[in-house]
């Protein structure tokens, strides 16, 4: 009951903004360039172009405003973001792969599934900040930011970000590109079953972190572009479950774009690699070994655009040690060793209207001891039922985003996603999703 009195108090309150804010219920940063929407996103938004990646690499700095000599060179600006989803499932199995149900019934709605107060843009000069606050349908409310301390050179910036998120992942101070390594720049919203970095979790999950970063055009000629940052991240928000300042691991980020004719062609690679394992009896340790790659190509064919992306998670391995590891939430804080290939196509058939598919492949390499969660309703032992349990022979994910205005910008997705398990014991199982995004 609270739940739905939550939900309503939400929706009433997003409806009431929606007019209040009358001119500035426009996308915060469409305020504050002074440019359309389309200027910076390619295909649909949250997807950037490259006047999209320059904005977030000028730490969301660039503004309207710089040309007055009158203006104190703040603009910040709201933006709310409504997202309503339904999903059903067919024949999903359940977490020991031993049990599968039926469907989702009449399937499962979500209204909203969450809503968002963004506020955010140019503080002064060189800084730029964001927050977001959400209420959310299913999980934990939340919220987090960044700030982005950047300085302007000749082609590009270099700078410095710093950040928590409760589910956007390590690389959220500072990763412009669409292949879902930054979870909010992904293809589907079925991310799990149609991009490796979302599937393996590299690309999701709360985060606090710093990154310096540099962002440059003509490294060699005119038509290339160089993106780089290092840094380090904790896998949490506070220091509930663990202690943030003993756990931060070094993470990377490389990515090199050249341009010919009408085509962009991205090629890029990250690490994530540190930590350490303790014995039972010191305090909570994180140890990490991430690496991975991911190509994309952006351009255009007969006037419509077009994307592919090609995500490869080589390896993935977290392991929590050290005293209360074995007592951690596992759907937060999970042991894991896998790995995963994806690859993710779109084309537009006009600026609204986009068709996408994608086909992912993953491994679980974990051994899962039974001296690990293991539930007790299983007669069997629970490495034996549960190795395997979550490999993926193949996946296929296709559907369509449709961008739209009535009174605010929204973006309409239809996807559907059929799957082939590893294990014979297992059924294929598929999901559908619609969801429906407003912003104002």
């Amino acid at each position: 009951m609270r739940n739905k009195k939550i939900g309503l108090w939400t929706i009433g309150w997003v409806v009431w903004m929606s007019f209040s804010y009358d001119a500035q219920a426009l996308p915060m940063f469409a305020k504050q360039t002074g440019m359309d929407c389309t200027a910076c996103h390619m295909q649909h938004i949250p997807k950037l172009n490259s006047i999209g990646r320059k904005f977030a690499a000028s730490g969301m700095t660039q503004s309207i405003k710089t040309a007055d000599a009158n203006s104190s060179g703040v603009d910040i600006n709201p933006t709310i973001m409504v997202k309503t989803m339904y999903e059903q499932t067919w024949d999903f199995p359940s977490s020991s792969g031993t049990i599968k149900s039926t469907s989702t019934d009449s399937g499962d709605w979500s209204v909203p599934k969450t809503a968002t107060l963004l506020l955010g843009g140019r503080v002064r000069e060189n800084v730029g900040a964001i927050i977001n606050a959400s209420y959310k349908d299913v999980e934990d409310n939340s919220i987090g930011g960044k700030v982005v301390y950047s300085n302007e050179i000749q082609d590009g910036y270099y700078g410095t970000a710093l950040y928590t998120t409760d589910n956007f992942g390590p690389f959220s101070g500072m990763e412009n590109y669409n292949s879902s390594l930054y979870k909010p720049l992904k293809t589907f919203d079925i991310r799990k079953l149609a991009n490796a970095f979302q599937a393996t979790g590299v690309g999701s999950g709360s985060a606090t972190g710093i990154q310096l970063y540099f962002d440059s055009d003509r490294l060699i000629n005119n038509n290339d572009h160089i993106f780089a940052s290092i840094g380090a991240y904790a896998p949490a928000q506070d220091n509930l479950n663990m202690n943030i300042a003993s756990n931060f691991i070094p993470i990377a980020r490389l990515a090199y774009e050249y341009r010919i004719g009408d085509f962009n062609f991205i090629l890029g690679g990250f690490a994530i690699n540190g930590g350490e394992t303790v014995s039972s009896s010191e305090p909570l340790h994180i140890e990490q070994k991430t690496y991975g790659m991911d190509f994309q190509i952006e351009g255009a064919i007969a006037d419509k655009e077009v994307s592919l992306i090609v995500s490869n998670v080589f390896k993935n391995q977290i392991t929590y040690t050290g005293q209360g590891s074995n007592l951690l939430d596992p759907k937060e804080f999970n042991n894991v060793d896998n790995q995963a290939f994806s690859v993710e196509g779109e084309v537009n058939l006009t600026p609204q209207l986009g068709l996408k598919a994608g086909f992912m492949t993953m491994n679980d390499r974990y051994g899962y001891p039974n001296s690990i969660h293991k539930p007790s309703d299983l007669s069997s032992d629970y490495s034996d039922n549960h190795v395997n349990v979550k490999d993926i022979d193949n996946a296929t994910t296709v559907g369509f985003d449709y961008s739209f205005k009535v009174y605010f910008p929204m973006k309409l997705a239809v996807e559907y996603a059929w799957v082939d398990p590893y294990l014979t014991r297992m059924s294929g199982y598929e999901d559908f999703m619609l969801t429906l995004n407003i912003l104002y």
